[in-house]
């Protein structure tokens, strides 16, 4: 560890110091680059003079046009030591004079290029033969400032070696590059001899080239990479030497701290029977120790004294069911136990799934074994626990109940009758239920009646069924489908009742088997057909029971007392009645690992501050919704009716959600929401249906409210609705007519929304006049716009139902009505066209 330490110590030092010398050569490297740059502009200030003098002697001296070379090659020396490579005369009169030398760097012809050249500027141009060149254009004035030719300068970047060799040798670097990032091509390159070694590292630096030549250029240079630098290698004899000595110290420190600390301690651990401890520093920690040790010690041998005194066997295991303690009684059972490993090499298989579920966390897990080779009977309980190490085992504890199950066995043989009686319907119990149903009014229908029994018969043999595997349900999802069965049966009482549960507990998950869904069913039933003014059921959470508060009417009714108690019998759950005649139920239940609730009260719900629409219609008891959505957070706003929505809504911006209710004007909600389909175009809207009496025939384009409404249901129907998009109740603008749009072909309608949106009319689109009815009571003096022909008998109950709606055909028609005014939009149809309609209808 620590010559890891030492070693990550070194390369961090190397690495910082070569990091360093890294950044120290790339701000070299900028330098050199600006370095770089001056040579250049200074080689092309240098050209440069070298043009000003030959323009100068060609304007001073007035050569003959054709010995103007000659003159000025015996005249000036300059011309060879110059920046120049050549140069090019093009006088005005159309004679041209060329340098001699042009020819040793192209052959193609230079006319073309002159083009290209501008007044005291450098310009790059490629020939025809792909030879680079630096242009420079110069004019020639006489001593009267009269125009005599241009004077063009050439430099050559092919093979240039003179530029390479000063561009190269002013900053010592390896490489020099030139690009033309508007021509994408490049200018020069030229590096030196050492760069051949492709094994070297280069460190490159680019940048846009800040000269005098036209364009937009970059200039790159290269430098050989120094992998061992000065500084480096300095500081490396000085790292090698400071982590060898911090080694060499380290390890002797080790072997005197081992000599003189930890030998000493290890000789007092394993020597316990020495009292006087090595160091006198440590004796206060060896006497704490001495008793803890005999504090364990003497509780080792209570606990193996209780252990064999309760005259119950005990055995306990680690969190893997292997075997740790077993007292006498216990090896006395299973001999076997000492040749075996875990609990499942011993136990029978019909006990594992019991140690496995306690080893989770399950609480109240019992069984009994028979043990015939003793003849004994023995009533296990397990019970978990968490050990030393944080880990959960398992302790059983087994209690003899030989006795105790031979008492009652007699007991039973002497009275056979007692738990029959308990465990079976008495004969004139059930005869007097028969006599109070049959005495039931004729109001009470055939489907009612039916139901009523099916419930009853579902209750009672659920009653008489064995249990059945619990297992963890969110207890709002268990009240839902069973509040919907019992309403589903009974019919259209049954939506009169009340169902009073916070979301907190809805959310709550508990274990539910076939007897608590046969309770949930009775007590619905029991509410759900009360005759009293109030049909309430009340559940709420106190500690680890569920207290049900139904308000009922059967204190007469001698079956569902009979049920209720034997439901309270199997469920180990106890009632009493209230002096209203309200029945009290405590059930104990087991919360799930997966309990929602913690996630429900830590999280804001979902429906915080949704804006809902809530249209009650002839729907009971309106106001039971209504409160239930403010308690979910919603924004509430309510409206009696359809129409009340369609012309009271026009200060609501966005609905999320709609509710529509209904007790039996089914057609009007049917009506409602497919308006609203037409006018949004889309099937898929947030809309939940609230009806009184379950549906037989579920609309899949809606939401359905099922069961008793209450927090959760709601809240789990409206959290789906949701997912959708939400409802604009105005779909055109608030001032002006509303424009709805009749038929037309897909392109028809795309030039014409697109114009109309430019003229600010929000319009409504119907494929034909099938469905005006469901759109025009709410516009009606809408302007109407026919794209294509429509039928004579619709347009005329469309004139009688809305006399004041405008009517418009763009193309006419055979049997067009006259109450159908023409304007002829001629295809094809252009935004002009439609301007003109649109100041037509406008004005």
């Amino acid at each position: 560890m620590t010559a890891a330490l030492m070693a990550l110590m070194v390369i961090g030092a190397l690495y910082f110091t070569s990091t360093y010398d890294r950044s120290s050569a790339e701000q070299t490297l900028r330098l050199k680059h600006k370095i770089v740059e001056q040579t250049l502009a200074s080689y092309l200030v240098r050209a440069e003079s070298e043009m000003r003098f030959i323009v100068q002697d060609l304007a001073m001296r007035d050569y003959d046009i054709g010995q103007a070379l000659d003159l000025l090659f015996s005249h000036h020396d300059i011309l060879f030591t110059g920046g120049l490579d050549f140069f090019y005369i093009d006088w005005k009169d159309d004679f041209h004079a060329m340098d001699p030398r042009a020819r040793l760097f192209t052959q193609a012809d230079f006319q073309p290029l002159l083009a290209e050249g501008q007044i005291s500027r450098w310009v790059s141009v490629v020939t025809e033969d792909d030879a680079t060149l630096l242009m420079y254009k110069k004019k020639i004035l006489s001593s009267e400032m009269e125009g005599l030719g241009f004077l063009y300068g050439f430099i050559s970047l092919n093979d240039n070696l003179t530029l390479g060799n000063e561009l190269l040798s002013s900053a010592q670097v390896m490489a020099v590059r030139l690009f033309d990032e508007s021509n994408n091509r490049l200018l020069l390159e030229e590096a030196s001899s050492d760069t051949n070694a492709s094994s070297v590292p280069m460190l490159s630096y680019a940048f846009q080239l800040d000269s005098a030549v036209q364009g937009a250029f970059r200039l790159e240079i290269e430098q050989a990479e120094n992998l061992l630098s000065d500084s480096l290698r300095v500081a490396l004899p000085l790292l090698l030497f400071v982590a060898l000595s911090l080694l060499a110290f380290y390890w002797l420190l080790n072997i005197y701290i081992k000599k003189l600390l930890f030998v000493p301690l290890e000789k007092t651990i394993y020597r316990r029977e020495s009292t006087q401890p090595l160091f006198d520093e440590l004796q206060p920690i060896q006497e704490q120790s001495n008793h803890y040790r005999a504090a364990i010690k003497a509780k080792d041998d209570q606990f193996s004294l209780l252990s064999e005194s309760v005259h119950s066997a005990i055995i306990f295991s680690n969190e893997v069911a292997e075997l740790q303690v077993l007292n006498t009684e216990a090896k006395e059972i299973f001999p076997e136990a000492e040749r075996s490993r875990t609990l499942f090499d011993f136990l029978p298989i019909s006990c594992h799934q019991i140690i496995q579920e306690t080893l989770k966390g399950a609480v109240g897990r019992s069984f009994e074994l028979t043990i015939d080779r003793l003849g004994r009977i023995y009533q296990w309980k397990a019970f978990s626990y968490h050990n030393e190490f944080g880990y959960r085992g398992i302790l059983l504890v087994g209690r003899n109940v030989t006795l105790e199950t031979s008492l009652k066995w007699q007991l039973d043989q002497l009275q056979p009758l007692s738990s029959a009686i308990e465990k079976k319907v008495d004969a004139q119990t059930l005869q007097q239920e028969l006599e109070y149903l049959t005495q039931l009014p004729s109001t009470i229908q055939t489907q009612q009646f039916q139901g009523w029994l099916s419930l009853t018969l579902s209750v009672l043999e659920d009653i008489g069924r064995p249990d059945e595997m619990a297992h963890g349900v969110i207890l709002g999802d268990v009240l839902i489908a069973e509040s919907a069965k019992v309403m589903t049966a009974m019919g259209v009482e049954a939506n009169r009742a009340l169902l009073d549960i916070a979301l907190p507990v809805s959310l709550k998950t508990i274990e539910v088997d076939n007897k608590v869904t046969a309770l949930l069913r009775l007590l619905f039933m029991m509410v759900m057909s009360n005759d009293m003014a109030e049909r309430r059921l009340s559940i709420q959470m106190k500690g680890n029971e569920l207290e049900f508060v139904a308000m009922h009417d059967m204190a007469t009714r001698e079956l569902f007392i009979w049920m209720v108690k034997t439901l309270a019998s199997h469920l180990g759950a106890q009632y009493k009645i209230l002096r209203n005649n309200a029945l009290q139920f405590n059930l104990p239940v087991v919360e799930s690992e997966q309990d929602h609730t913690a996630i429900s009260l830590s999280e804001e719900p979902a429906t915080a501050d949704k804006l809902v629409a809530w249209i009650a219609n002839d729907y009971p008891n309106s106001a039971l919704i209504h409160a239930a959505l403010v308690r979910l957070g919603c924004k509430v706003k309510d409206f009696v009716s359809a129409d009340s929505f369609f012309t009271q809504s026009t200060t609501m911006v966005k609905f999320d959600v709609i509710l529509i209710g209904c007790d039996q004007d089914l057609e009007g909600q049917h009506k409602m929401t497919k308006a609203l389909q037409v006018k949004h175009d889309r099937t898929e809207l947030p809309i939940v249906w609230v009806n009184s009496t379950p549906l037989q025939t579920l609309d899949e384009q809606v939401f359905h409210l099922f069961g008793c409404p209450f927090d959760y249901s709601l809240h789990q129907v409206v959290v789906q609705a949701l997912q959708r998009d939400g409802i604009m109740p105005l779909y055109h603008p608030e001032r002006g007519s509303s424009w709805i749009m009749v038929g037309g072909s897909r392109v028809t309608k795309a030039i014409w929304y697109s114009e109309l949106e430019k003229q600010q009319i929000t319009t409504q689109w119907l494929s034909d006049l099938s469905g005006f009815d469901l759109v025009l009571p709410y516009h009606s003096d809408a302007v109407i716009v026919f794209l294509e022909p429509q039928p004579k008998t619709q347009l005329a109950q469309l004139h009688n139902r809305f006399p004041e709606a405008r009517l418009f055909a763009i193309q006419d028609w055979p049997d067009k009505p006259d109450t159908v005014p023409l304007y002829n939009v001629s295809s094809p149809h252009s935004g002009d066209k439609i301007k003109q309609f649109v100041r037509h209808v406008v004005r």
